[in-house]
């Protein structure tokens, strides 16, 4: 029978540690071994101890740099989750240790937060899958998230507000006074009006994806939502928008670049251009019901269905994906009926900044789908 391997416990390097002190550790290890303690078990558990005593800002520092910035989320989930983090998680629990953090304390620094129902939602999604990442690094075997209802916090989930459709005569007193948020972001509104697409779509944009010669925009797939681009057809009037934007822009390779001094080379922000009409509301500037930047596509889908385009056509203008419909449009390349749709659009817009009356008769099915 073999025997036993013996078992060594290292107790330092020499020179740093010198023969009369790895004597006296030595003696004192043999005490702990008389007494029937493992040493170099207890080594081991100390230096297991001190990896995973992580605090909750090292843990979202590793999650951003892990999950977050790993190229795989959608753009928007991951400036959400980073606000949240940024704004109210680390600021909150920051500084506790990740293996020490109650539930109690994330329900308290939901209820501090004061946000809505629907932010504190999502601010308990994003902390739920930060302890899921603490789970995955075994750094703790419980999430402290998990189990925490937001009904049993603050009720039951308010009734979702409904997209809303701006009038003409809305349209027609908002654009009327748009330049009172100024040059820039009139500009950016128009274009983003007109062209039905999202926030986030028109701040990411690059020059090196508008074509003026062929009137196209190309939004590229890292910034969609569903992460497949899309091609906008540029109406004149969009495209002398665009131009007014690159004379403005001296040089950057965004269309819209920031301008403040710790932004530089950067885009603007993405609530840039909504905190700007928000302050026109405030003043007054602005007299009309109050909308998000949601209700921008949804009134662009309404009236482009109220001048006879389709209902199909009018998806496709906003880059929602319908069934049957891939096979036979290609949302990369040049459609026709798009186009004629956002021109219609466009012209619309233009008569309603300028003052100029409408007279287009509506035509059932005038743009539909070949």
């Amino acid at each position: 029978m073999l025997a036993a391997k013996a078992r060594e416990l290292t107790l330092g390097n020499y020179p740093d540690l010198s023969l009369s002190a790895a004597r006296k550790m030595a003696a004192e290890r043999r005490v702990e071994i008389d007494k029937g303690n493992d040493p170099a078990a207890q080594k081991r558990q100390e230096k297991l101890a001190a990896r995973t005593a992580w605090t909750v800002r090292e843990l979202a520092s590793d999650y951003i740099e892990k999950v977050l910035e790993a190229g795989h989320l959608a753009e928007g989930t991951v400036y959400y989750r980073k606000q949240d983090l940024n704004n109210v998680i680390v600021p909150a629990l920051g500084v506790d240790e990740v293996r020490a953090t109650s539930p109690e304390a994330i329900v308290d620094m939901l209820e501090r937060s004061g946000k809505t129902w629907t932010v504190q939602n999502r601010i308990l999604t994003t902390v739920t899958q930060l302890f899921d990442h603490a789970i995955g690094r075994k750094l703790i075997r419980v999430n402290p998230a998990a189990g925490i209802k937001l009904t049993a916090l603050l009720g039951p989930r308010p009734p979702i507000r409904r997209r809303i459709m701006l009038s003409e005569a809305d349209l027609r007193k908002l654009l009327a006074g748009v330049e009172d948020i100024g040059v820039e972001n009139a500009l950016a509104f128009r274009i983003m009006l007109a062209t039905c697409v999202r926030t986030v779509e028109l701040v990411k944009a690059r020059w090196e994806h508008v074509d003026f010669d062929n009137g196209t925009w190309l939004v590229p797939d890292e910034s969609v939502k569903t992460r497949t681009g899309f091609l906008v057809p540029l109406t004149p009037t969009v495209l002398g928008w665009f131009r007014k934007l690159h004379a403005l822009a001296e040089g950057s390779e965004w269309v819209l670049p920031a301008r403040r001094a710790d932004r530089v080379g950067k885009p603007v922000g993405r609530t840039t251009l909504w905190a700007a009409i928000e302050r026109a509301f405030n003043r007054g500037d602005i007299d009309i019901q109050r909308f998000t930047p949601h209700d921008t596509r949804s009134t662009a889908k309404g009236h482009m269905r109220n001048m006879g385009v389709s209902r199909e056509i009018s998806e496709i203008a906003l880059n929602h994906a319908l069934k049957g419909m891939d096979a036979i449009y290609d949302v990369r390349e040049e459609i026709p009926e798009r186009r004629s749709a956002l021109e219609l659009w466009a012209n619309f817009l233009v008569a309603c900044e300028s003052g100029q009356p409408w007279n287009v008769v509506p035509i059932r099915g005038q743009i539909k789908a070949a």
